[in-house]
């Protein structure tokens, strides 16, 4: 059995075994414990088997429990380990014995710690795995979170299943984007919890969802690296097929030292890794909604390379900070043709607009047929990649609940419809009511439009996916 094929096995077992789970919840201390991944899979309603591993019970919510994992019935497919750091090793030679290679262990104490017992410990792990050629995830992770199999790592949240797949040594960051992607048209075909990667890590998965059908974009937070040259190969080969979107943490002092006590990482310096992304073709983000806000982007726009945009708003200042933002983040805003001017200006005034770029164009906002004759204007211009409409929070109170209908209406029929096919997507203005504006957000996302929380967020967005076609299409033609 090659790699890939073992680690299909762990992401689409017929069988579980989880060992430490107690008699009972009043057993369950506080965090991730083995009744925690019991409760999660039958929550998740996994259609394979469960087996609990207590040598003190025989049946533990409903299902009979075993004392040790060779003594089940059937050779399983993965093992998940949450027991005291003491009881691991025990665990793993118990795994040797039954021939389970898929192993992952949740508890922590080991070389995160920085201290001499937990770094002792891991090593002692990696001996018996080597031994035992056992495919360990973890030490201190949480593991695979697989909507398609049922297999659920966080609670409360939905099994969104999807293109997108998460490489996490977090496994906090992994619950975060769980739980933001549904809510901005995200699913997901993998979420990878690795923790301190005592035998496997980032690039082994690489080397799995390179040939994953499930997945078409791979989403990655690092810390450390072991193997920078193997990833700088493996991530370049991968980008043209399939978008790698990375969050690098620990590039300050304080986020390396940080890092360090987390997955026990050595993060690297911002230059070195500055130089990773322009000879990968990888885009870099600094945060899970910068990595949504791409994913989005990557699952809704067609491709385009040229990064130059349109954006209607209104008022003469908001323009100003428009032009700023674009520019600092890198969209280009040309100056309409002047067959364009002309058109826009045979139902535009100027009192109080403007026809330059940004559009100060307030009115438009108010009559979906005006809004059309504007977009069919602007979209016909070829030095035009993209039209960004940009909304004040408090615009659907400002139309009416059937105006509103119809201009969510209007937007979602143009992008389908139009023969200038320039894509038309929304940023709502940044101000301090903020949980107004996400819901506005939402709403308009729930519409099928593509909507960005920030005219800043989708600037940024917007110019890494046209970079990455640009990319891509200069490495065709090159």
């Amino acid at each position: 059995m090659n790699s890939f094929e073992s680690l299909e096995r762990a992401f689409h077992p017929r069988s579980i075994a989880i060992v430490g789970v107690p008699r009972s919840e009043a057993n369950h201390p506080p965090g991730y414990t083995g009744y925690t991944f019991l409760r999660l899979l039958k929550q998740a309603a996994f259609e394979g088997h469960i087996y609990p591993v207590n040598p003190k019970a025989d049946v533990i919510e409903g299902l009979k429990a075993y004392p040790t994992v060779s003594a089940i019935p059937e050779q399983v497919d993965l093992v998940i380990v949450a027991v005291p750091v003491a009881a691991v090793y025990q665990v793993l030679e118990d795994c040797v014995k039954a021939g389970a290679i898929n192993v992952q262990i949740a508890t922590a104490g080991f070389s995160e710690t920085g201290e001499a017992n937990g770094i002792k410990a891991e090593q002692e792990l990696r001996d018996i795995a080597i031994r035992g050629k056992l495919q360990i995830v973890g030490p201190n992770c949480l593991g695979y979170h697989v909507p398609s199999a049922r297999m659920q790592m966080y609670d409360k949240i939905a099994l969104a299943q999807g293109p997108v797949a998460f490489l996490s040594q977090s496994g906090g960051h992994g619950q975060g984007f769980a739980r933001l992607g549904p809510t901005m048209g995200i699913g997901f075909s993998k979420i990878i919890s690795y923790g301190n990667a005592l035998m496997m890590d980032y690039t082994d998965f690489l080397e799995y969802l390179a040939n994953d059908a499930e997945t078409e974009i791979i989403c990655m937070y690092l810390e450390g690296v072991r193997d920078g040259n193997k990833l700088t190969r493996l991530v370049t080969e991968l980008v043209p097929r399939k978008p790698i979107i990375v969050w690098k943490g620990g590039l300050t002092s304080s986020g390396a030292r940080a890092a360090a006590t987390h997955t026990s990482s050595l993060a690297g310096n911002r230059q070195i890794w500055e130089t990773f992304f322009r000879q990968t073709g990888a885009l870099p983000v600094g945060s899970i909604d910068e990595m949504a806000d791409l994913c989005m982007t990557f699952r809704q726009l067609k491709p385009f390379s040229g990064g130059r945009a349109t954006v209607f708003g209104g008022g003469g200042g908001n323009n100003v900070a428009t032009a700023d933002t674009c520019a600092e983040e890198g969209l280009e805003l040309p100056a309409p043709s002047s067959e364009t001017r002309y058109k826009l200006l045979e139902f535009m005034t100027l009192v109080n607009q403007s026809v330059v770029n940004p559009m100060d164009a307030g009115s438009l906002f108010g009559s979906t047929a005006l809004l059309r004759r504007a977009l069919d204007a602007v979209g016909t211009e070829r030095q035009i990649d993209i039209i960004i409409l940009h909304l004040g929070a408090d615009y659907a109170k400002w139309l009416s609940a059937q105006a509103m209908a119809e201009f969510k209406s209007f937007v979602v029929d143009f992008n389908r419809s139009s023969p200038t096919a320039k894509p038309v997507v929304v940023a709502i203005q940044e101000q301090e009511r903020q949980a107004e504006a996400a819901e506005f957000a939402q709403d308009l996302r729930r519409s099928g439009i593509t909507t960005y929380s920030t005219l800043r967020r989708a600037a940024r967005a917007l110019h890494s996916f046209a970079s990455y076609h640009k990319s891509l299409a200069g490495s065709r033609t090159g």
